[in-house]
């Protein structure tokens, strides 16, 4: 429990950048899917510490027009009501890669790739439309934004765990950082520091009519000393 038993909900953003590759195999036919095949680029070990057998990790239906958030949440609350795995999670979002921006759903949690296709039946069922295919090969860095609601246990002030997502804590941030600005700083947190065994993404929740800035760490032995010293890090190169 957090401070004081302080659970908070709220809705935001995350911002990240990963590799992503087109899907061709396990989804319907002439759709625009991309995957990304090593989903915390900042954390070394990640390939390490988790199981080998090979399922989904994060995986990202392109869509053929921009659907609201109670669309999507209203779709993905009829879905998970029966899909098998119990854990899928849809959340929606946009991929900007090649100067070209796309809207997108983002899915976790899923089983076995197997699962895609009929996962993307479920979604046309309810009134999705999916982009086709591209004729050319797209891949490569891309940033990603995920409208997403925030489950967090208040641990210190400021200092946040997720709920949902275990491997997951965040710091606030004094102020609002560009996006070059906090790759830039990430970067020599990392080259300048021998614990930074970390992936970090940028991330904002609203709280009535003010925004929370926030960094997202992603490491699956995290412990509160060490978003702390990773916090301090951060402070010391925001000017």
């Amino acid at each position: 429990m957090g401070v004081n038993g302080k659970i908070i909900e709220r809705y935001g953003n995350l911002v990240k950048e990963e590799v992503l590759e087109l899907m061709h195999d396990k989804i319907l036919p002439n759709t625009f899917v991309l995957e990304a095949p090593e989903p915390f680029p900042g954390y070394f070990g990640y390939y390490n510490d988790i199981p080998t057998e090979a399922k989904p990790l994060y995986v990202y239906f392109v869509l053929k027009r921009l659907y609201t958030l109670e669309e999507v949440t209203r779709a993905y609350q009829n879905i998970k009501k029966y899909f098998p795995s119990k854990r899928m999670h849809a959340a929606a979002g946009t991929i900007t890669i090649y100067n070209e921006t796309y809207d997108v759903l983002r899915i976790r949690h899923l089983d076995s790739y197997d699962e895609i296709a009929a996962l993307q039946s479920r979604f046309q069922e309810e009134g999705f439309e999916f982009a086709k295919k591209p004729g050319r090969k797209i891949g490569g860095k891309a940033i990603i934004r995920i409208k997403k609601f925030f489950i967090l246990d208040e641990k210190e002030e400021g200092i946040f765990f997720d709920m949902v997502e275990l491997d997951h804590a965040y710091f606030v941030l004094p102020r609002f950082l560009k996006w070059m600005e906090f790759e830039d700083i990430t970067k020599k947190v990392k080259y300048n520091w021998d614990k930074s065994t970390f992936d970090a993404a940028m991330a904002h929740y609203h709280n009535n009519l003010d925004i929370t800035d926030m960094v997202r760490i992603y490491n699956p032995k995290i412990t509160i000393d060490y978003i702390k010293a990773i916090r301090d890090k951060y402070l010391e190169r925001i000017k």
